[in-house]
């Protein structure tokens, strides 16, 4: 009797896939992120087909002349077309568990090989979450963050006090609409337009005691909505869905005061490059009695940003929210 039998690399390659979507499924990022330009986080695959450990992210500028008009001559007067760019740059990351031994395997009669793809798939959606937070949060440019005390306009300056509003969520919403040229782009959802800004539990703390925020609760009526943005959401302020999470970057100032980086958020915030397929690989050590189990996968997030001036660059669709976040 014929026995079917699935080859070893193909069984690795199911582990592989498997590791990765549940990684994915289980970071916080997942409900934002996709391949479309309609996310906040876009994942790029290009590295996937071809060799390279970098991608350019080409911006056309928009057209900023006057034109003609009446008989006036358009011939010798066409505008040029602009465009600006960043590079998405992609490594090597890889994490293992190795099983103590046989005599170890026998003391239970939990699957091995199913824990250490758990384990590794809560491992990955750590380290995705982690590298999401620290791109978006770190180094804001001078025109993308919003300090809670905006006399000061620095982080060090701010006292327990300057905590997190309603209104600084209006006070970015504004930052980053008022150019045209350079507004962060909204997420089109039912024909409306909303951005996401997601907050750490003091700065959420804080706005749940803002009788703004309170009252416009009453009206926001976010539960009938199906789009994954809103799953989870604190509530909506002026087209803004809340959300919180602690993995948002909190540290002292230098006057000791607890200060969290809020994050307001619209399209490509991010871009998640990634080359090749996750790698599932097991070995044997100790003669056969240990076994481990690998993955590893050639990936990169990077902030988007532009040099819309040619010179100096600007966060493309992050906005940080500074405030204070004094524990209880």
């Amino acid at each position: 009797m014929a026995k079917t039998i699935i080859p070893e690399p193909l069984v690795k390659k199911a582990w592989a896939k498997d590791t990765w979507a549940a990684g994915i499924h289980k970071s916080y990022f997942d409900k934002f992120t996709g391949t479309g330009t309609d996310n906040i986080i876009q994942i790029k695959e290009e590295l996937k087909k071809e060799k390279g450990d970098t991608i350019n992210i080409p911006l056309l500028m928009p057209l900023s002349g006057a034109g003609v008009t009446g008989d006036n001559q358009l011939e010798n007067n066409e505008e040029a077309l602009i465009y600006r760019d960043f590079n998405v740059s992609i490594d090597q990351i890889r994490n293992a568990v190795r099983i103590a031994g046989r005599f170890e395997e026998q003391k239970t009669q939990q699957n091995m090989r199913n824990d250490a793809k758990e384990a590794l798939s809560d491992w990955l959606s750590k380290k995705i979450d982690t590298m999401c937070f620290e791109a978006l949060s770190t180094d804001p440019t001078a025109d993308r963050v919003v300090y809670a005390n905006t006399s000061i306009n620095n982080r060090d300056g701010l006292t327990g006090s300057d905590s997190f509003s309603a209104d600084l969520i209006g006070v970015a919403k504004r930052k980053a609409t008022e150019n045209e040229d350079t507004m962060i782009k909204p997420m089109k959802i039912n024909g409306s337009e909303h951005y996401v800004m997601i907050v750490d539990q003091w700065q959420a703390r804080d706005l749940m005691n803002d009788p703004k925020w309170l009252e416009a609760q009453k009206h926001a009526n976010i539960r009938g909505e199906s789009n994954p943005i809103f799953s989870g959401a604190l509530g909506m302020y002026q087209g803004v869905v809340i959300h919180e999470n602690n993995r948002i970057l909190r540290s002292d100032n230098a006057s000791g005061i607890k200060v969290s980086n809020g994050l307001f958020l619209g399209k490509q915030a991010a871009v998640m490059a990634v080359g090749g397929d996750l790698r599932w690989d097991e070995d044997t050590f100790d003669y056969g009695n240990q076994i481990g189990f690998s993955i590893g996968r050639i990936f990169g997030i990077t902030k988007s940003q532009f040099k819309y001036d040619g010179l100096n660059l600007t966060d493309f669709g992050v906005i940080n929210v500074v405030t204070s976040s004094v524990a209880d």
